[in-house]
C-alpha cells in the first residue's frame, strides 16, 4: 500500500511515518525539509500552490493520504483567520482535486474543537459540531470538504503529545525537571493521546476502511486515548511520573488567561464503533503517558 501523509514533519506525521514506513512505500509531505533524517520519502510542497500539489500527488499514486498539514495554534488561527482557513481549508481541497478519479482513499485529520464543550458525557460521532474558534471553525469546513469526496473518512482526535514536536507535555516535564512551578487549567477537560498510538490506529484505521470499503461511504471516526482528564490532572500525573513534587503545579481557570481563542470547557471524545479495527479508542491516557516518560528518557 502507497501511503502520502501531509504534515509529515509535525507532531502526528512524525509518528506516522516511523509506523508507516514497515507496511508498504511511505511519502512525507510538508511545506519545508526536515530537520533531521527522516524514514521513507519526503517531498517539499506547499499545498496552497494546487498545481504543484497535483504534480506531486500524480508523482507518487498513493493509495491512501492522511493529511495531517493543520495550522493547530488555536490562538493563532483566531488572530489570522485568512490564514487559517487557507492552511485548514483550502489545503485539503486541493489535494481533493488532485486526488479526483484516482480512487485513494483521504483520510482527514481533525479535532476536538468542533464541539463547544458544554455537553456532560463524552462526544460521539454523533454529535453534532459547534465550534466556538475559528480553528474549531476551519477544521469543521475542512471535513466538510473532505466528507464531499467520494471515498474519504474524517478522524477526530484530542491533545496530542509524543516525540517529533513540543507539546504542552513536553512544557510541563522541561518545567518541572528544571523544579520550576507549572500553570494548568483546571477548566478545561480533553481525552490526552498519545501521537504513537494514534499512528498505530490511524494506520490499521484507514487499511480497514481502504479494503472493506462499501456503500456506507464517507464517515466520521472518533480515535483517540481512552479516559479524559484536566490540563492540572494531567500535569499532576506528569510530577507523580517524574517524582516531582505536585506543589509545582498549579490550577487555574481559563478565564485567567486572556487568550484571543475560546477553548471548549469539555471536550473529551469517545466512539460509537464497536468494530475495534474502526473507530475506537486508544489505550488509557495515563497508560499512554507513562510509556511516553518512559521512552523520552
Amino acid at each position: 500500500m502507497k501511503t502520502l501523509i501531509t504534515g509529515s514533519t509535525g507532531l502526528l506525521g512524525h509518528s506516522l511515518i516511523r509506523r508507516l514506513v514497515a507496511l508498504g512505500e511511505v511519502t512525507g509531505l510538508s511545506r519545508h525539509a526536515p530537520s533531521g533524517s527522516v524514514s521513507g520519502r519526503h517531498v517539499v510542497c506547499d499545498l496552497l500552490d494546487a498545481q504543484r500539489t497535483a504534480t506531486v500527488i500524480r508523482d507518487c499514486r498513493p493509495d491512501v493520504v492522511i493529511h495531517a498539514q493543520a495550522l493547530s495554534d488555536v490562538d493563532a488561527c483566531e488572530r489570522e483567520p485568512a490564514l487559517a482557513d487557507a492552511l485548514n481549508v483550502t489545503a485539503i481541497r486541493h489535494v481533493l482535486r488532485a486526488l479526483e478519479g484516482t480512487g485513494a482513499l483521504v483520510v482527514y485529520v481533525s479535532t476536538d474543537y468542533v464541539f463547544d464543550g458544554t455537553k456532560a458525557a463524552p462526544y460521539d460521532e454523533r454529535d453534532e459540531p459547534r465550534p466556538i474558534s475559528v480553528y474549531g471553525r476551519s477544521k469543521l469546513a475542512g471535513e466538510r470538504a473532505a466528507l464531499a469526496a467520494p471515498r474519504s473518512i474524517v478522524v477526530r482526535t484530542s491533545t496530542l503529545f509524543g516525540p517529533g514536536r513540543m507539546s504542552f507535555c513536553d512544557h510541563v516535564v522541561k518545567q518541572l525537571t528544571a523544579g520550576e512551578p507549572v500553570q494548568a487549567f483546571t477548566d478545561q477537560v480533553t481525552s490526552p493521546t498519545y501521537s504513537e498510538d494514534l499512528a498505530d490506529g490511524l494506520a490499521q484505521l484507514s487499511q480497514t476502511v481502504r479494503d472493506s470499503w462499501s456503500e456506507q461511504g464517507p464517515r466520521v471516526f472518533h480515535v483517540a486515548s481512552a479516559g479524559s482528564c484536566s490540563r492540572v490532572e494531567f500535569a499532576r500525573r506528569v510530577a507523580d511520573l517524574l517524582g516531582a513534587p505536585r506543589t509545582l503545579v498549579c490550577g487555574i481557570p481559563m478565564a485567567q488567561q486572556r487568550r484571543p481563542a475560546l477553548r471548549p470547557a469539555y471536550s473529551a471524545l469517545t466512539t460509537v464503533h464497536k468494530n475495534q479495527a474502526m473507530g475506537r479508542m486508544l489505550r488509557p491516557w495515563d497508560e499512554a503517558l507513562a510509556a511516553y516518560l518512559r521512552q523520552r528518557r
